[in-house]
């Protein structure tokens, strides 16, 4: 092929380009500034709203949640009706320049409506009924726009990143939005103090400091553009939504991403339409309460998207989906449960927390089985079904007089659902896994603390064969080892010898025996372990084994002891070599596991001894196939050594 064939392809497909490491993505972080200032901007938005509705136009001095509730069905309300529509326009148009136009227009109705609406009413020249339309009607307006620039951005962050780090792109912008949430609502009552003109303005200026970060990007050719549509025509806008929504019936895993996501946001919709009311009516707070509370619980959708973008290798489904969605539904039910409003915020918390776990997940499961030509159509659908679910709980709320008095009601039966749901996918999910339950529940324990406090990676493809009794020798840094090479092998347990004392502590007794560890007496004779490791073989299970028989030096390799030989050569059992590097050097148990380190873990090409000439197991012979074993450690640590060398190079992504 060509060069400028190459360079051809790489133009109209942008994901085949070669991205900057994350960290130093101009254009992301662009994306990402606009981002922030855009939600900064809404969170003012929605008090300047909530102060003009309550305070300038029906003249009440309290915040319901009735009041809230019709505020957020302006807001939500054209992302159901126009959602088709913005992801059209994101799949036909450049999306940077949709993101651009929709920023600018928003902060001229800001200005210009608000304007109207503050002279109109402190003039008396229009009556109450006239205000709310004038109101409700720019709200809309308003809306429609953020519909608009809603599917351009998510359809155009896969463009910008690299593949690999487009969860931990997606879990730095919800950590960017969570922390503009936050800071907006903090912002927002500050500057309500010093009058509602004032934060109306600022609120205007956020959106043009958005559209002006988001011109600043310097893009390629085609790279804000969605891949051309076959024949160069398009479709009507209500067949491309037809297509849309032909396209997630076929499809089931984007559709079910997509219900999560409806799941999360019903859960969200009731929490932001009832904070009002529970933090007068329920704690006797004062109203400005409202803005510390939202952010408060923000602070646990930050810790949430930080634990995400720690997970570099991704996060299990079941762990990022079902055990997160348990988890908010508890924490939602312990939140209506508190007597005090602290208990009711560190739960709140908590709920938030695995929220974002959960949402990340998916949204980046969603961004990554849509093809670019559908994505921003796909996107809009996704507005369009997540927006239903904000509706459901939003539209009662604000017609139902007497809510504040059933507002724990209206959570503990929220909490309820989600947590049924979580159930529900947990228990999909374990009936698909090769391992039994409790195995598989143990691995991904042991899974998420390696990757989140020692940032464990497989190196290359695990060996491990998928049937059949296997012997796994690898070398010894750390008492993590066992756990380092186990969570490697994602359809098998590896049955790792382990000292009884050890393997009897009350707390971790049940952990090591779901991880298929086999407990040994180290004190009686060596035969012992080899007899124990024997009789799983035999029962077509994986052995794992050190050679050295010591925790050692991770920077050498000293001479291996027969014990994996001699199983070798008893049972046929392939040997899979296998390096651990990363480990810092050991000191005792409890520090290994405590202190933080970068294991990598490589797996060899099984060694097979038992076609040998002569299967006997005399002292030649099980040094040679000890040495074979070793050496082909050896060999996997050289590729580290030089697979670590070309990382520092290239700065690792």
């Amino acid at each position: 092929m060509s060069q400028n064939a190459v360079q051809s392809i790489s133009a109209d497909t942008p994901l085949l380009q070669e991205f900057p490491p994350l960290l130093r993505n101009r254009n992301f972080f662009l994306l990402m500034s606009g981002y922030v200032v855009s939600v900064i901007g809404d969170r003012v938005h929605f008090l300047v709203m909530l102060e003009l509705l309550c305070y300038v136009v029906l003249k009440r001095h309290v915040e319901s949640a009735q009041h809230a509730a019709q505020l957020n069905l302006a807001m939500f309300l054209p992302f159901l009706l126009l959602a088709p529509l913005g992801g059209a326009i994101s799949d036909r148009l450049p999306r940077r320049w949709v993101m651009i136009s929709c920023d600018l227009v928003r902060s001229i109705i800001v200005i210009i409506a608000r304007t109207v609406l503050l002279v109109a009413a402190y003039h008396s020249s229009l009556s109450t009924p006239a205000l709310l339309v004038m109101l409700f009607g720019s709200e809309i307006i308003l809306s429609c726009f953020g519909e608009m620039f809603s599917p351009a951005r998510a359809a155009i962050v896969p463009n910008l990143v690299h593949p690999k780090e487009l969860l931990q792109a997606n879990s730095f912008l919800s950590v960017a939005g969570t922390i503009s949430t936050l800071l907006g609502f903090i912002l927002g009552g500050l500057l309500l103090k010093f009058g509602l003109e004032i934060a109306m303005y600022v609120d205007a200026g956020t959106y043009c400091l958005s559209a002006l970060a988001v011109f600043s990007m310097r893009m390629r050719p085609g790279m804000d553009r969605p891949e051309p549509v076959r024949g160069g025509k398009h479709n009507s806008l209500l067949k491309e939504l037809k297509t849309a929504l032909g396209y997630l019936k076929v499809h089931k895993h984007p559709l079910q991403a997509i219900l999560l996501e409806l799941a999360f946001t019903t859960a969200s919709a009731v929490i932001l339409n009832c904070m009002p009311a529970i933090v007068t009516a329920r704690f006797g707070l004062s109203n400005s309460d409202f803005a510390y509370f939202l952010g408060v619980a923000g602070i646990g959708m930050i810790v949430g998207a930080a634990l995400v973008s720690r997970a570099r290798n991704g996060i299990p489904k079941e762990i990022g989906i079902g055990w997160s969605t348990v988890a908010i539904g508890v924490g939602l039910l312990m939140a209506a449960w508190a007597a005090h409003w602290e208990t009711f915020l560190v739960w709140l918390t908590i709920a938030a927390m695995f929220g974002a776990i959960m949402f990340i997940t998916v949204d980046t499961l969603l961004q990554r089985v849509v093809p670019d030509y559908i994505r921003g159509r796909v996107m809009g659908a996704r507005d369009l079904i997540t927006t239903f679910g904000l509706l459901v709980p939003t539209v009662p709320i604000a017609f139902w007089r007497n809510v504040d008095s059933y507002i724990m009601n209206i959570i503990i039966g929220t909490g309820v659902v989600i947590a049924i749901l979580g159930v529900g996918l947990l228990i999909i999910y374990y009936r698909r896994q090769p391992l039994p339950v409790g195995s598989a529940i143990a691995r991904r324990l042991a899974a998420v603390y390696m990757e989140l406090f020692h940032r464990w990676r497989r190196g290359n493809a695990c060996r491990i064969p998928v049937t059949g009794p296997a012997i796994v020798a690898a070398n010894h840094n750390s008492s993590l080892d066992p756990l380092a090479v186990g969570i490697g092998s994602r359809r098998r347990l590896v049955r790792f010898l382990i000292a009884r004392e050890t393997y009897n502590l009350p707390i971790l007794k049940n952990f090591f025996s779901a991880l298929g560890f086999i407990p040994v007496d180290l004190s009686e004779r060596e035969s012992t372990g080899i007899d124990a490791a024997m009789q799983q073989l035999k029962q077509g299970h994986v052995v794992g084994i050190f050679p050295e028989g010591i925790i050692g030096d991770s920077n050498s390799l000293p001479g291996g002891h027969n014990g994996a030989a001699i199983l070798a050569l008893r049972t046929g059992a392939p040997v899979i070599p296998v390096y651990i590097t990363g480990t810092r050097p050991h000191e005792s148990g409890k520090k290994d596991w405590l202190r933080p380190a970068k294991v990598r873990v490589f797996y060899g090409a099984p060694l097979v001894f038992s076609g040998l000439a002569e299967p006997r197991e005399n002292p030649a012979l099980l040094a040679d196939i000890t040495r074979q074993i070793m050496e082909a450690i050896a060999r996997l640590k050289d590729r580290a050594d030089a697979a670590l060398a070309q990382s520092m190079i290239k700065g690792e992504r």
